[in-house]
């Protein structure tokens, strides 16, 4: 059996270098990954599970390799050169990977909007191989990094007496890099860097590191100095679309602000979180036209109350560009809005292009629910459209949530959640909901807004159903409004046979995320 290769205080320095890096890199691919994929896949569970099971995945199986290679090649030079190739690995990931993505992209967004796609079975090899294609450019450097730890501690024990110390001091320290490379890359590298160049910055590092052991004399500067070069590449745009305005990332999302057709607006602002499936915000710069959809259906949830040009005090859950917030505020200008968004940079973005200017509108950063176990504001009617596409954050639709919405509520008060579904399949997420709202309210009506949209609007006590339709027949000319007019009495059930059955969701136990990928496999079929 060979001696291990590490002599002198400078090689133990190196090592341990070695094993930081290597702890933290793998982690800083880990959580820039969620942010690579979000713009194409979403920040679903599902996505963060299948990348990081299948990252762990590899990461095992590069603690079994390396722990044979060590002990044939026990020596610093031969584990830095595995980890010099893995630094050079982690830099391609975003070269590669966003034409990939790209292309996937590119089919995703007509799928979801329900478009015909002429080649099926091509379309759907773009979108698993440019998601396997992907995973698979981060298992490489992964799985490379993984065969430190095993490899490292060959190199560190000279004997049974103090393998115990030696083993667990290089697992600290391999752990406290990855603490680091979990908070470095997410408060600090993607706000400031990009996904782009925070994957390059974590590989000029690692490479630098990686040298040290490597190489000899003035050649440890040759692979950082490479590295370091492709900083000088321009980012150039997150996800390709015609019309962009603006893109950044935040330590939310991805966002990107679209100019393009909404109906009978050429040029109208889009708000596109992360994969871009849905618009979460939209305002045409043509006076008198406006953007009919699930907007102006929730906003018209005012229309349940007994007196709606009473209407003051008001609550939107997830205001993003405040389109709501116009539409309602269009029909009854003395009202007030508290608009809670969780991302500041959404906030900025809709003062910019959107409709956060207005005075009336008191923009709060914040998670929903946080801002409601904070404050003792009392609301006349809350709305929620607080939307991570395709999903609804569970801790918004559970039992327990809704009744402190109620505390919030005055008298005469009303409730109203926009939930994602789609006409022709199951549509077990709206049922939950609904069935979740008529636990804690005396009535829940079920307004069918749009092909994907269903609004459900609960009220503090019960009332007819047709009530809005009747207060909308009242209401003067608003061009928000006038575009439903003809459309909102024929949308208005007064009840969806098997809903009021549907498991009621809690805070232990909101499958929100399997109901909506039950949904999708059913409209897949």
């Amino acid at each position: 059996m060979s001696a291990p290769s590490v002599e002198g205080p400078l090689s133990e320095k190196t090592l341990q270098a070695v094993v930081f890096t290597s702890g933290a890199s793998v982690m800083a691919v880990e959580m820039t990954g969620l942010r690579l994929l979000a713009p194409h896949f979403g920040t679903s569970l599902l996505v963060t599970t299948v990348l990081i099971g299948t990252l762990m995945g590899f990461l095992a199986l590069g603690y079994r390799v390396g722990g044979k290679l060590a002990d044939r090649h026990p020596t610093l030079q031969a584990l830095c050169r595995v980890t010099l190739l893995a630094s050079g690995l982690i830099l391609l990931i975003p070269l590669i990977g966003r034409p990939m993505l790209d292309a996937a992209g590119a089919v995703i967004r007509p799928l979801v909007t329900g478009a015909t796609l002429s080649e099926p079975r091509v379309a759907a090899a773009t979108v698993i191989g440019g998601a396997l294609g992907v995973l698979g450019l981060m298992a490489a450097p992964v799985t490379l990094m993984g065969m430190v730890s095993p490899w490292a501690i060959r190199l560190a024990v000279r004997g049974v007496e103090g393998s115990g110390a030696a083993a667990g001091r290089l697992y600290a320290l391999s752990t406290f890099g990855s603490i680091l490379g979990s908070f470095l890359p997410a408060l600090v590298l993607v706000p400031l860097l990009g996904v782009q160049r925070t994957y390059i910055a974590v590989g000029v590092v690692f490479a630098m590191v990686s040298a040290l052991g490597a190489l000899r004399g003035a050649t440890k500067a040759l692979p950082p100095a490479l590295a370091a070069s492709l900083l000088l590449l321009p980012p150039g745009s997150v996800r390709s679309m015609a019309g962009v305005v603006e893109e950044q990332e935040s330590l939310y999302h991805f966002i990107q602000v679209v100019e393009e057709p909404y109906g009978d607006c050429p040029k109208a602002a889009h708000l596109y979180l992360n994969e871009g499936v849905g618009v979460h915000s939209v305002k045409c710069p043509e006076v008198g036209k406006e953007t009919r959809g699930f907007w102006t259906y929730t906003a018209a949830a005012a229309l349940w109350l007994d007196d709606p040009p009473a209407l003051r005090e008001v609550l939107i859950i997830g205001l993003a560009g405040g389109t709501i917030a116009r539409q309602l505020l269009e029909v009854y200008p003395e009202a007030h809005v508290d608009g809670v968004e969780i991302d500041g940079a959404i906030v900025e973005v809709g003062r910019k292009y959107f409709d956060l200017d207005d005075p009336r509108v008191r923009p709060i950063v914040m998670d929903g629910r946080v801002y409601l176990g904070a404050t003792e504001a009392r609301y006349d009617l809350v709305l929620i459209d607080a939307y991570r596409q395709p999903y609804i954050p569970f801790h918004l639709v559970t039992v327990e949530f809704f009744r402190e919405v109620a505390e919030h509520l005055n008298e005469d008060a009303v409730l109203a959640v926009n939930v994602a579904s789609v006409r022709g399949v199951s549509q077990s997420l709206a049922a939950m909901i609904y069935a979740t709202m008529r636990a804690v309210f005396p009535q829940v009506i079920v307004v069918h807004a749009t092909q994907s949209n269903d609004i459900l609007i609960a009220t503090t006590r019960a009332k007819d159903p047709r009530t809005g339709v009747q207060h909308l027949a009242e209401t003067p000319s608003a061009v928000g409004f006038d575009t439903i007019r003809k459309r909102l009495p024929k949308r208005v059930a007064e009840e969806v046979e098997g809903w009021a059955e549907a498991a009621v969701l809690t805070d232990d136990d909101a499958p929100v995320e399997l109901a909506w990928d039950l949904m999708a496999v059913d409209y897949a079929r």
